[in-house]
Order: C-alpha cells, then sequence, then structure tokens
C-alpha cells in the first residue's frame, strides 16, 4: 500500500514537472526572436558591458582567464526587453590536469510592462574541448524557485540588473 502511494505521489510530481516544462517551452517560443537581435541594431539598442581578467592560483601564478559580457537590450520606446550576462572561465592545462572551460549565460526576458517573465539558464563545461556536462533550464519568474539551486544565479543577474530597468 505505501508503495502505491508512494508510486502515485512521484507520478503526480512529476507530471506538474513535465507540465510546468511544457508551458515554459510554450512561452519561450513567444521570447526566442530575441536571441537573434543583433546588438549593434537601431531597431533594438543594446547597451554592452564586458570586460576580462585574470586567474591566479595561491602563489599567484596565472592558471586562466576570464571574460563577461551583460547586455541590456531595449525596444524603440526605450523599454528593457532582454538582459543577458555571460561568463566564461578558461583554465588552462597545467601538472597532469587537463584544460578546462566553464561558460554560462542567463538571459531575462521582460514583458510589455518591464517585468521578468522568463529567464533561460545555460551552463556548459569542457574538459580538453569535450562537453563534459551540459544544463538548459527556462525559469517562469512569477513561481517560487527558491528550492533549485540553478536558479540562484538567475536571481544574482536579476538583483544586479534591477537598476536598469525604468
Amino acid at each position: 500500500m505505501r508503495i502505491l502511494l508512494l508510486s502515485l505521489l512521484i507520478s503526480i510530481s512529476l507530471s506538474a514537472q513535465l507540465r510546468d516544462d511544457v508551458q515554459n517551452e510554450i512561452k519561450f517560443k513567444h521570447y526566442c526572436y530575441l536571441d537573434n537581435i543583433n546588438v549593434y541594431s537601431k531597431e533594438y539598442p543594446t547597451q554592452l558591458i564586458e570586460g576580462s581578467g585574470s586567474i591566479r592560483n595561491r602563489n599567484y601564478k596565472n592558471i586562466g582567464s576570464i571574460g563577461f559580457c551583460t547586455e541590456i537590450t531595449r525596444d524603440k520606446n526605450d523599454k528593457v526587453i532582454r538582459i543577458r550576462k555571460s561568463e566564461s572561465h578558461h583554465y588552462e592545462k597545467s601538472r597532469g590536469k587537463p584544460q578546462k572551460s566553464v561558460i554560462n549565460e542567463i538571459t531575462i526576458y521582460f514583458n510589455d510592462s518591464q517585468q521578468p517573465d522568463l529567464a533561460k539558464y545555460i551552463s556548459k563545461t569542457y574538459i580538453s574541448d569535450a562537453l563534459v556536462t551540459g544544463k538548459n533550464k527556462l525559469f517562469y519568474l512569477q513561481d517560487n524557485h527558491d528550492d533549485d539551486p540553478d536558479f540562484h544565479p538567475v536571481k544574482t543577474v536579476w538583483d544586479e540588473t534591477k537598476k536598469y530597468v525604468k
């Protein structure tokens, strides 16, 4: 009896998660055209914030590099429609450790009233040019995602970029 109850609860939980994933995919289709915007487009003015740096170990020896870019895209009415933040960490090969790259990209899409509506989180890890791990997640921002560890970077980006939304 307990097994039956447990399997019923698991199936209900999985079906709810699947329903949420399908709803997020449908919502994403509404915003996916924004991923193809040229950052130099006159129709969608984009503010770029870029930077790079070095990764050093305890002995202050360079062991890699980091690069980041933040894009704030607006429409013709000066409303924010998208904020994208990407970071790349590249670690050089040393002492038997292979070359490693970690790439994260977070995109927050805004609705017509400039409220954050949907977020896309992409994370990829490469070791010696081979993809080892990859995550692609969509978050509907009206829901509570505090229990999802992948949501923490999305929340951080949103908190950092609130000042750009009027």
